[in-house]
């Protein structure tokens, strides 16, 4: 973020990349930017200062549409989210409403009713999902900020495979209302940007609080957990990766150890069987009157959910309860936990299946693995660029107890000095 540039040149700036990277990208589904050059005018003097920012289309904006980037259904809000409303009182500007799956659902960037949004850093490949939009727009300075949602991994895989800075904030910690639901317990809303600094600023803004000072990278005293079994089960570039990062923050002071997870398989499933059946809760007068509007892939990832019982969906909260206390005891003498946030890099976009370490995986499943297990715990994660490999980004995923932010921040602040930041603009599409 700029220190010195005026709101109207951060914004032009924002509009002129938009101007000419969108129709590549599609990153923004819709663009209002006579409205962002009005409201540039005004915005001086205020903590965020002119940012321009991108909105995922879940989330409402008053006077632009929300599609939820789906085949027919839309709203037209009167008043702003909570979220929304907060960024305009500190000076943001929405430039746009951001590329999403249709209706959150899904975590490649793939759209068959808008077009995929693609990845700056190599238009053929995924940008990530569900916030496919806000990454992408973030990553090609078309925007300084944005606004995404995360329920099995949606901000940090897209924050991930584009090169920016992606929080999945403590539980409640900013208000979802104004926002189109997935799955209600699993649901967050949070912060993109190309630097630390900035998505630390912006998550204040969202939390309603004052901008804290900008993180520090003290890492001195801190011991981190860092999960080698992931890590022999990720493509040996993320791999090294993160072994990388993770020796540069040894030198940096902290302690860092392996450590043993919980089955995160078991807790993948245990987190599908609460999305199905909170997904299909939320969608059923619509579904019920319009299920062919629906892509087949959404179709498919909803119906198995009006098959799933009460006693089942009980069950499966209780199983997460207890991988929720068994992450707390692996959490034990721990101050964070690092990870790959994805343990590939971002897949092309005509492929079903990458190969990893000699195995063939499904695209979505291979995305999923290291983050929907934590989507459904209290705690914050962040994923921060721990550099390039094979000209494309690699994500580390830092995972804390509630409430721990501050905390993660000055990891993340550690990780961006020893790796340095992608940052806004950064990909090679921009």
């Amino acid at each position: 973020m700029s220190g010195v540039a005026s709101a109207e040149q951060r914004v032009a700036a924002a509009i002129a990349a938009a101007e000419r990277l969108n129709p590549t990208l599609n990153a923004y589904l819709y663009l209002d930017l006579a409205g962002a050059r009005a409201a540039a005018a005004a915005a001086g003097g205020r903590p965020l200062g002119g940012m321009p920012v991108c909105i995922k289309d879940i989330v409402d904006v008053a006077g632009m549409p929300t599609t939820a980037g789906s085949d027919g259904w839309v709203r037209h809000p009167d008043a702003d989210a909570t979220v929304v409303a907060r960024l305009r009182e500190a000076g943001a500007i929405v430039i746009g409403k951001g590329n999403t799956n249709e209706f959150a659902c899904g975590i490649d960037g793939r759209n068959p009713h808008k077009g995929d949004c693609r990845n700056p850093w190599d238009p053929e490949r995924l940008s990530g999902g569900s916030s496919s939009g806000p990454a992408a727009a973030v990553a090609a300075g078309m925007a300084e900020g944005a606004v995404g949602s995360d329920t099995s991994g949606s901000i940090r895989i897209p924050a991930a495979l584009c090169g920016v800075v992606g929080i999945r904030p403590t539980r409640d910690l900013v208000p979802t209302d104004g926002v189109v639901p997935l799955a209600w317990t699993l649901d967050a809303v949070g912060p993109l940007a190309g630097d630390v600094a900035t998505a630390a600023l912006l998550l204040d803004v969202l939390a309603g609080r004052p901008p804290a000072p900008a993180p520090r990278p003290e890492v001195g005293g801190l011991r981190l957990g860092l999960a080698t079994a992931l890590l022999d089960r990720s493509e040996e570039p993320v791999a090294e990766a993160i072994g990388a990062t993770a020796s540069a923050l040894r030198e940096a002071g902290a302690e860092v150890v392996d450590c043993t997870l919980p089955d995160l398989e078991r807790a993948v499933a245990i987190h599908r069987i609460v999305q199905a059946a909170e997904v299909a809760a939320a969608h059923a007068p619509w579904f019920a009157e319009q299920r062919d509007r629906y892509a087949p892939e959404v179709r498919a990832r909803i119906e198995p959910g009006y098959a799933i019982g009460a006693e089942a969906y009980l069950r499966a909260q209780r199983h997460r309860r207890l991988f929720t206390r068994a992450f707390a005891r692996s959490m034990d003498r721990l101050d964070a936990l690092l990870l790959p946030t994805s343990m590939v890099l971002a897949p092309r976009i005509a492929e079903e299946e990458v190969t990893v370490r000699g195995e063939r995986r499904r695209v979505r499943p291979a995305l999923l693995a290291s983050v929907a297990p934590f989507s459904q715990l209290d705690c914050p994660a962040i994923s921060v660029p721990a550099g390039l490999r094979e000209g494309l980004p690699v994500g580390l995923q830092l995972i804390g107890r509630p409430g721990s932010e501050a905390l993660l921040l000055r990891i993340a602040t550690a990780v961006e000095d020893a790796v340095g930041a992608l940052g806004v603009g950064s990909g090679r599409g921009s």
